[in-house]
């Protein structure tokens, strides 16, 4: 998992003798109380003793349902709010434990760091060097992918994956020439029939000038393409809004909250 500079913007605040309330700026089709940040903080605060009296205000500018880690990061960041509002440590095993509970994503948000993680992608095994400042063009088709409906698909037909020791080298030597040469993603065909408008965005991305690697993101339905310049990232983004009448993002990859933030 390599993170990225696209990021909702999370508030967290104490409401003393008022029930935990979570908010967000457009309807994602959740209710409340299966937000992944109601659930965070929900059981942070059960595990630690404290009453859940806070709100949380979410401002969405990642696109659900597009595997792009969204509302693991939403459940990341409330986590990471509550424990600088506690002074407790976000790497503590009690913190992790919880983080683990709610999602198998979750824990890398707390990091970000570029991470091999496994068993259901919450078990981290390895963290590898910062790739830099590497630009990246998001592309999303007008459908979206849930999660479940993606492993629904994959269920029907398993694909294994490849060998990651290409990846896990390209990682570890910080190349990101190497990196783009190793992609792959054995959710892409179940994104793909989830969503058919996953091709046509495909086929796309990969003949634009300035793109040096594409795959879907993680279940989908967005697509990335890893560019080879800022500059290209921006115009491919462009293109994609004015002639394609798509959602895209111009961004970066990012290596720690710190990164983020600026």
């Amino acid at each position: 998992m390599v993170a990225l500079g696209l990021a909702d913007r999370v508030t967290v605040s104490e409401t003393p003798d008022s029930p935990l309330h979570v908010s967000m700026d457009v309807d994602a089709g959740v209710g409340e109380r299966d937000n992944t940040a109601y659930v965070a903080a929900e059981r942070l605060c059960a595990a630690f003793g404290r009453s859940p009296e806070y709100q949380v205000s979410i401002e969405k500018r990642v696109p659900p349902k597009s595997g792009l880690g969204g509302s693991s990061s939403d459940g990341a960041a409330t986590i990471l709010a509550l424990c600088d509002l506690w002074g407790v440590s976000p790497a503590s095993d009690a913190v992790v434990g919880v983080a683990r509970s709610v999602g198998a994503d979750v824990p890398f948000f707390l990091n970000l760091a570029p991470s091999l993680l496994e068993g259901a992608g919450d078990v981290l095994c390895r963290v590898f060097p910062a790739l830099g400042d590497v630009p990246i063009v998001l592309v999303r088709p007008k459908g979206g992918v849930s999660t479940a409906r993606a492993y629904a698909e994959f269920d029907c037909d398993p694909v294994n994956p490849l060998d990651t020791t290409g990846i896990i080298n390209a990682l570890s030597g910080g190349s990101v020439a190497d990196v783009a040469r190793s992609l792959y993603n054995n959710l892409s065909g179940a994104a793909r029939r989830a969503e058919g408008q996953i091709a046509e965005v495909e086929r796309w991305l990969a003949v634009q000038d300035g793109v040096r690697a594409s795959m879907v993101s993680g279940s989908g339905s967005c697509v990335f393409g890893i560019c080879s310049s800022h500059a290209d990232a921006e115009r491919i983004a462009a293109l994609a809004h004015d002639e394609q009448g798509l959602w895209s993002c111009a961004t970066r990859v990012v290596s720690s909250r710190d990164e983020v933030a600026n």
